[in-house]
């Protein structure tokens, strides 16, 4: 019966989807799939070129077509998703989505690029740069479109309260050769609808509060961190050491097979630290369910040199 709602309720989706895009003009649609051919090429530039200023231009002539590919009205029902190097990412009210992809510089760190277009007829789009290099205190720091934290994110979740409506953002940053960070981070809007990064709402201990938590490990190793529908909870790998004597040297931390996580405490709307998610060691993390068929929630696209 899941399998049969399943199949009806994609059915709908795929109606509405093509009712949704024939707002956008024939004219325009030519257009914007000329620029999504464009962005393919760029695409494989950034994520295969061995030339630093190859992918420097690929990133910046991305950053162009793609606000060239929105501009037209309506834009905000083509779609997207299959770009090569570009996350696109709808919250479940589809009421924006948001655009991300990593540009891997000289030195081997990253910079990233971002926006977030709303649901609107016209073009509504936010523009987010990447400060992170700059941010000094970056769990505990609020932040705005022109101050982001920076990352390439493969999960969006919408939290809804009483008393506050959210979207948690799941990110990937490749600090360098050697480390690998993921990111919970939270995005929410303003009484002005300006989109703001960060609220004091992870409780790591009663004197400890972060407005966004971060994981860093070994380059190689893959731990998840993501939000698990089933335990209704933000979950990841307990990283450690490959060698006790290695304690706080990130490039050697690795997934020891427990879990721990953050479950919002719908009292306090705090998410509160889970030492321990599980009374024993599983196999395989819990995963969400994929998006499209063949995806892997966890996965995340890491450029070559």
């Amino acid at each position: 019966m899941k399998k049969i709602i399943a199949s009806i309720l994609f059915s709908m989706s795929l109606l509405v989807s093509n009712a949704q895009i024939s707002k956008i003009t024939p004219a325009d649609l030519v257009q914007m799939r000329l620029y999504q051919d464009t962005l393919r090429m760029l695409g494989d530039s950034l994520a295969y070129s061995k030339d630093w200023s190859i992918r420097e231009h690929a990133a910046v002539q991305m950053v162009r077509t793609l606000v060239k590919t929105l501009k037209p009205d309506n834009s905000f029902y083509y779609p997207l998703d299959s770009q090569m190097m570009i996350t696109t990412l709808y919250p479940e009210n589809q009421e924006f989505r948001i655009f991300t992809f990593p540009l891997k510089l000289k030195d081997n760190t990253y910079r990233y690029y971002g926006a977030i277009q709303m649901r609107n007829a016209r073009l509504t789009l936010f523009p987010m740069i990447d400060m992170s290099l700059f941010i000094e205190n970056p769990q505990t720091t609020s932040l705005n479109c022109d101050n982001w934290y920076g990352a390439y994110y493969y999960n969006i979740k919408e939290i809804k309260t009483k008393e506050q409506h959210y979207y948690l953002l799941f990110g990937w940053d490749g600090v360098d050769d050697f480390t690998t960070r993921k990111i919970t981070d939270i995005m929410w809007f303003n009484d002005a609808g300006i989109p703001q990064f960060g609220l004091p709402v992870f409780a790591v201990s009663d004197t400890e509060i972060k407005q966004r938590v971060f994981i860093e490990y070994k380059d190689d190793a893959s731990p998840t961190f993501n939000y698990d529908e089933e335990y209704e909870m933000i979950i990841y790998d307990y990283l450690r050491p490959e060698n006790p004597m290695s304690e706080g040297i990130y490039m050697t931390y690795i997934p020891d097979g427990t879990y721990q996580g953050y479950k919002l405490d719908k009292k306090t709307n705090m998410w509160v630290f889970q030492e321990k998610v599980f009374d024993h060691i599983l196999d395989k993390p819990p995963l969400n369910k994929p998006k499209y068929k063949g995806e892997d929630p966890n996965m995340y696209i890491k450029p070559d040199n």
